[in-house]
């Protein structure tokens, strides 16, 4: 019953896509339309188009889409809806309570949450939002919150689990919680401060609390952990995200029958059904994925030869462990390359200078964790380097889901020793695409991408040559230092 209900959703959720185009369609009010298309939002993305609908008549929400695909404005405008309808009331009716809480796993994921709400509403969005996450000087968030009473509060769970234990941050009247990264948020970690914030949230809200789960990956076993606390949870997964997940499950359909003919075990599989539904979808569908093998004491040199071969400009580069990244960094610098780093020991402010410097150019390639990345949102990026492999395909998916937003193209590039390159075949059937492998010679990446072009540099490319031919000066193009 479970799955026909799902089914059921996702079909739900394309009608929606098909029929509805703009955000008055959505049932948005006119300012904030006139807001989203100021700031250059003319027409919501998909996943906006199947939550939005969802979310104003209040259902809870399961939102699966891929990194970059518009999922933060799907949660926020609803609730930022609301509070212009309340800001409509009398004065003596208005709620002074905190409306939406959203929760995240990172610093940097709530920096630029709020970062979107004072884009699209200025000062007013400035006023009724709060940010509380660690790191930050907690006395002067717990002053801003009495000054401000903000409407949305947006921070990470332990300041935000502190905050309600003091009574400085009252939870009981809030109308919608949203668990955004939810994956993440379900480890031990985050346990007793999770609990805290869902136990409290909206408990005094007549008809109970509003519940929204988003990220780009939501196995059955995350939304089975999330449904005690949002009941009649639909699973809406959206735009391509849909598409291929319809793909997958006539896939797996068909695999069942064919083994129903056979004693064989053909058409065995490397991931489950339900990883492959759900992680399948959340990709980008425009990436280039390439691996590359390297002996263990030559990894970081290969990295370096793989950024300038792909031409990157802003690039990615992860590791597993907090403690290699000064080291790697250190490396790279002995070889002539600067990069930035960032880890979960920094605090707000040296995150936001690193994070401020990559973003001017300052270094082309930033080393970073899996966590740490979480929240980065520089549209740029245009190639994510593994330099030790994902742990599994959910978080391959996070990481190359910081490249190719919005549409734009991204390259995804894994550095394996030898022994463990066996996983790249498996992250790949996992995932359905193909990592293809490749080579690191005389400066570029062969055979597979040859001397082609990354998107960024092929664009500046043909942006030269037209200028050259309309000129006629038939001069040479200019190449990238090394």
């Amino acid at each position: 019953d479970d799955d026909d209900d799902d089914d059921e959703s996702s079909t739900a959720a394309d009608s929606e896509e098909k029929t509805t185009t703009s955000w008055t369609d959505l049932g948005l009010p006119k300012n904030l339309v006139a807001a989203l298309q100021r700031v250059g939002f003319d027409e919501p993305s998909a996943p906006q188009v199947a939550a939005i609908p969802r979310l104003m008549r209040g259902e809870n929400v399961a939102l699966q889409a891929h990194t970059g695909s518009g999922k933060t404005m799907a949660y926020l405008l609803p609730a930022l809806a609301a509070a212009a309808a309340e800001e409509e009331l009398p004065a003596k009716e208005r709620s002074e309570a905190v409306q939406l809480l959203v929760v995240v796993p990172s610093q940097e994921l709530a920096m630029q949450i709020v970062r979107q709400i004072e884009r699209l509403l200025g000062d007013y969005g400035r006023a009724i939002t709060q940010q509380c996450i660690g790191g930050a000087n907690v006395r002067r968030q717990e002053e801003a919150i009495r000054a401000k009473k903000p409407l949305i509060v947006v921070g990470t769970p332990g300041r935000l689990a502190e905050l309600s234990r003091t009574g400085i941050l009252r939870t009981h009247g809030v109308k919608c919680l949203v668990i955004d990264e939810a994956d993440d948020l379900l480890a031990s970690n985050f346990r007793r401060d999770m609990a805290r914030i869902t136990d409290h949230t909206g408990k005094g809200v007549l008809g109970g609390r509003q519940t929204v789960i988003v990220s780009a990956t939501l196995r059955r076993e995350t939304l089975d952990q999330y449904g005690y606390m949002a009941p009649d949870l639909v699973h809406v997964v959206a735009g391509r995200a849909a598409v291929a997940r319809e793909d997958s499950v006539a896939a797996v359909a068909a695999a069942k029958n064919s083994n129903s003919d056979s004693n064989s075990n053909s058409n065995s599989r490397e991931a489950t059904d339900d990883e492959v539904e759900t992680t399948n979808a959340s990709l980008p569908p425009q990436l280039e994925h390439y691996s590359v093998v390297a002996e263990r004491g030559k990894k970081v040199d290969r990295l370096r030869r793989a950024i300038h071969a792909t031409g990157a400009e802003r690039a990615l580069v992860f590791l597993n462990f907090g403690h290699r990244l000064s080291e790697t960094r250190d490396k790279l610098a002995t070889r002539g390359m600067e990069c930035g780093v960032l880890h979960g020991g920094m605090n707000k402010l040296e995150r936001a200078a690193e994070l401020a410097a990559f973003r001017r150019g300052d270094f082309r390639a930033l080393l970073v964790s899996d966590l740490a990345a979480r929240g980065i949102d520089v549209p740029e990026i245009d190639a994510v380097f593994n330099l030790e492999l994902p742990t599994d395909a959910t978080h391959y998916v996070h990481r190359a889901g910081r490249t190719g937003r919005m549409g734009a193209s991204g390259i995804v590039v894994s550095i394996a020793e030898e022994r463990e390159a066996f996983v790249l075949p498996k992250l790949a059937r996992s995932l359905g695409v193909e990592i293809l492998a490749a080579d690191l010679q005389k400066g570029r990446v062969v055979p597979d991408r040859g001397n082609k072009p990354t998107p960024r540099k092929e664009h500046a490319e043909r942006a030269s040559r037209a200028s050259s031919s309309r000129s006629s000066a038939g001069g040479r193009g200019g190449g990238r230092g090394g």
